[in-house]
C-alpha cells in the first residue's frame, strides 16, 4: 500500500456487492456468500466497506440476530492492505453504527490475526461450539469460538 494512499470507511451500497464477494473469494479461496445474500445484508442489515480510491479493499458484513445482537458473517481485507488496521476500522465503524447492541461472531481459532482484532476490540469467548454451521465433516464443520463484544 502506498503511504500516501488514504482509504475511506463507508456504508456499502448494493453496486459494491459482488466485488465484495469477489473480495471474499480472493481471500478465502472459496465462495463465501452466494450472490443474492450480499444485497440483502447490504439492504437490511450492516455492510462497510473500505475503498483506496476507488476500489474496494475490505469489508465488514453483518446482520442483527432474532436474540437483538448483530452477527459479523465476515470481514475481510485485500492480502495487499492486511496489516494496516483496516480491519479495525471497519470493525469500528460497525460499534459505532450499532451502538449499545452486543456483536457475535464465530470465529476459526487457527486465525488468530481476527481473533486478535476482537480481543482488541474487547472481545470474549463466551463458548467453544462444534460444528455451528452444521455442515458435513470437511466442509469447515469444525470448532469455532463464540466471540462476544459488549457495546
Amino acid at each position: 500500500m502506498k503511504n500516501t494512499e488514504k482509504i475511506q470507511i463507508s456504508k456499502a451500497s448494493t453496486s459494491d456487492a459482488q466485488t465484495i464477494r469477489a473480495l471474499e473469494t480472493l481471500v478465502w479461496k472459496e465462495e463465501v456468500t452466494n450472490k443474492y445474500d450480499v444485497p440483502m445484508f447490504v439492504r437490511f442489515g450492516y455492510v462497510y466497506v473500505a475503498k483506496a480510491g476507488n476500489k474496494i479493499v475490505g469489508a465488514i458484513v453483518a446482520y442483527r440476530t432474532n436474540k437483538n445482537e448483530i452477527y459479523v458473517c465476515d470481514i475481510v481485507v485485500h492480502p495487499k492492505y492486511q496489516g494496516t488496521k483496516i480491519g479495525e476500522r471497519l470493525f469500528k465503524k460497525l460499534l459505532q453504527a450499532v451502538k449499545g447492541m452486543n456483536v457475535v461472531s464465530f470465529l476459526d481459532p487457527s486465525l488468530m490475526p481476527t481473533f486478535n482484532l476482537h480481543k482488541t476490540l474487547g472481545g470474549k469467548v463466551v463458548a467453544k461450539i462444534e460444528n455451528p454451521y452444521g455442515l458435513d465433516k470437511g466442509l469447515e464443520g469444525g470448532t469455532r469460538l463464540l466471540v462476544r463484544i459488549k457495546n
